[in-house]
């Protein structure tokens, strides 16, 4: 039986907190909040009603992503495994708590921009071909369509390209 899911819009409350493992893994806690907020008809004001709390924990190179990218008080769309968490504390109680382990998370693009970048490396297939064709194309001038007209960088002549698609 695996794990049950966790699925939604969360705010990040504290700003990511990244540490690394004894074996040099990439570790980060990020503490979630999801509420329901609703406007008050009569006042015209939101309010918060209920809310859920939970850490989520994140690992390796995924965790370095998110440490970079988010930060408190975001909007977060996120997507995850709930589990019970255990500790014990200094006084020798047993504790526990539910607990994230995050499989996705970025921002909420609903009120919010965000700019991609693409963590180096190998593996990345048709981007890296992409890039590729876009360096190749730069240097020998090609007489291409798509690289004309409005994919052009402003004071580049025909042949540049831009940092997106030509679409």
């Amino acid at each position: 039986m695996s794990l049950p899911t966790l699925n939604g819009t969360a705010r990040l409350i504290d700003a990511p907190e990244l540490r690394f493992s004894a074996q040099g893994t990439a570790v980060v806690k990020v503490r979630l909040a999801f509420n329901s907020r609703k406007k008050d008809p009569n006042t015209g004001e939101w309010v918060d009603s209920d809310s859920f709390f939970i850490d989520g924990k994140v690992f390796g190179q995924h965790a370095q992503n998110l440490a970079e990218s988010l930060e408190k008080g975001m909007e977060v769309v996120v997507s995850g495994r709930l589990r019970t968490e255990r500790w014990e504390t200094r006084e020798g109680e047993k504790r526990s708590g539910p607990s994230l382990l995050v499989d996705s998370i970025g921002p909420s693009l609903r009120y919010a921009t965000a700019r991609v970048e693409k963590v180096g490396g190998s593996g990345h297939g048709k981007q890296d071909a992409y890039r590729a064709a876009q360096a190749a194309s730069s240097r020998e001038g090609m007489d291409d369509p798509w690289t004309s007209g409005t994919t052009a960088s402003a004071g580049q002549g025909a042949g540049a390209w831009d940092e997106g698609p030509p679409f």
